[in-house]
Parts: structure tokens; C-alpha cells; sequence
């Protein structure tokens, strides 16, 4: 190849990628992961064709369900925050109302998940009874063992008394 023919191909290269780029990020073609600390919660999420993609919203979490509530409640909270001050800047721009579009769709649209862990509640003695009653008598049903029937018998007897106190 000739240098003017090299010359003339890297140029059209360069042009062609400069007009490739302009367009994949001026259309947000590809995925684009983004990561933000918000009020000290670390929140990552990804956009493609300016909308924010919801089952991308702190993934990096979903092995922890307290730490993933607590992100979906921060992530909430970032699009929000984010459209509201998007809306009070004044956008001038194409790009700029499509990053403001994005972040209030996302602000309508995307649903936290909102989770509490604890200690599992003691059960109170009628509860406990109507449980034993219950698995009794699943345990009677289909059975013509006579000692299960007495279980059960037994067992609703101190529900239905404790019931009726």
C-alpha cells in the first residue's frame, strides 16, 4: 500500500470511529454500569437506552438481603434526589433531558425492596397448641392407628380449653 492510500485509510478509521462512538453514546447503545455513593451506601446499577435497567440496581448485594433492602431503599432515594436536581438545574441539551428522562422514569418506576430481619417471634401457648392440634391431625389423617386418633384428640383438647379461657 502506498502512504497516501495509508494515510487516507487511517484518517476514514478514525473519522468512522469518532462517528461510531458519537453515536453508541448519543443512543446509550451499550450497557453502562454506573456506581454512586449515596448518603454512604455504595449504589451501582446499569443503563442502556436511557433507562435504568431494575434488576441491575444493586445486584452486587442480592447474596445479602439486609444490605440489598438497604441499597434498593438508597437507590430509590439517588433517583429521586437525581431527577429532582436534574429538573431545578435547567437542562439545556438533548443529552441532558435524556439523562433527566432516565433518572425520573427510574425515580417513578423503580421499586425498592424492602426487607427487616429479626428474631423469630415466640409463639404464644394457644398458638402453640393450635399447632400441635393441627399437625396432629394432619398426622391422624389417612392413619387408622388409634394411638395417633388419642394424640390428636388430646392434643386439640388442650387448644379448644385454652381457646375458650
Amino acid at each position: 500500500m502506498d502512504p497516501v492510500s495509508l494515510v487516507f485509510s487511517a484518517y476514514l478509521n478514525t473519522v468512522q470511529t469518532t462517528v461510531s462512538n458519537h453515536f453508541n453514546e448519543t443512543r446509550n447503545l451499550e450497557i453502562t454500569p454506573v456506581v454512586v455513593e449515596y448518603e454512604g451506601t455504595p449504589v451501582s446499577y446499569q443503563h442502556q437506552l436511557w433507562r435504568v435497567r431494575p434488576e441491575s440496581v444493586c445486584a452486587n448485594y442480592q447474596q445479602n438481603i439486609s444490605k440489598f433492602s438497604k441499597c434498593t431503599v438508597k437507590a430509590s432515594k439517588l433517583f429521586n434526589a437525581l431527577c429532582l436536581e436534574l429538573k431545578q438545574s435547567g437542562v439545556e441539551g438533548l443529552r441532558q433531558v435524556q439523562v433527566q428522562n432516565m433518572y425520573c422514569n427510574a425515580a417513578v418506576s423503580f421499586k425498592p425492596i424492602v426487607a427487616n430481619i429479626g428474631s423469630a417471634q415466640t409463639l404464644s401457648g394457644l398458638e402453640e397448641a393450635r399447632r400441635a392440634c393441627n399437625a396432629a391431625t394432619v398426622a391422624a389423617m389417612g392413619n387408622s392407628d388409634p394411638q395417633l386418633a388419642r394424640e390428636r384428640d388430646k392434643a386439640c383438647e388442650v387448644y379448644r380449653d385454652l381457646k375458650n379461657q
